[in-house]
């Protein structure tokens, strides 16, 4: 399992999508008050019910990215599962962005640096998606060469 390049993009695209949950993504700063809004933390309010989006989104994608891990005998499906948590971890990171956008506050809305980790997820899912590729056109090119 660990012998192919693509598992460790696919664990650090965990690591980072962990410590984008864990990490502060949004600082509320007024004169005398500042608060840090975690990236699980960042919620939506409608009809009077509260919406973890963020820590929904992130956690699909968090599981898809593992459960891609152990289908490394099955690159079709593991390059399917790495593509759909590529696209919940972008709608992840549009939906802080929307929040930081629409925060209501008398002061300032900071977005931090731990947002980057989103970027950073995206950019190793994309490079275990061409690993697992190369990986399956040369299992295509042995197999000519044995016929």
């Amino acid at each position: 399992m660990i012998q192919r390049i693509q598992t460790l993009f696919l664990l650090l695209a965990l690591i980072c999508l962990a410590l984008f949950l864990w990490m502060p993504l949004m600082v509320l700063e007024a004169p005398g008050y500042t608060e840090a809004v975690q990236g699980w933390d960042v919620r939506h309010f409608q009809f009077g019910y509260i919406f973890y989006i963020n820590l929904i989104l992130t956690g699909t994608a968090f599981g898809l990215s593992l459960i891609a891990i152990f289908l490394f005998k099955h690159r079709d499906y593991q390059i399917i599962f790495s593509w759909f948590s590529l696209v919940f971890v972008t709608a992840a990171q549009a939906f802080v962005y929307y929040k930081f956008q629409t925060k209501v506050f008398m002061g300032d809305v900071v977005l931090t640096y731990w947002n980057l980790l989103s970027i950073a997820s995206v950019a190793l899912l994309l490079a275990a998606v061409f690993f697992i590729r190369k990986d399956e056109h040369l299992l295509q090119s042995l197999d000519r060469l044995r016929d």
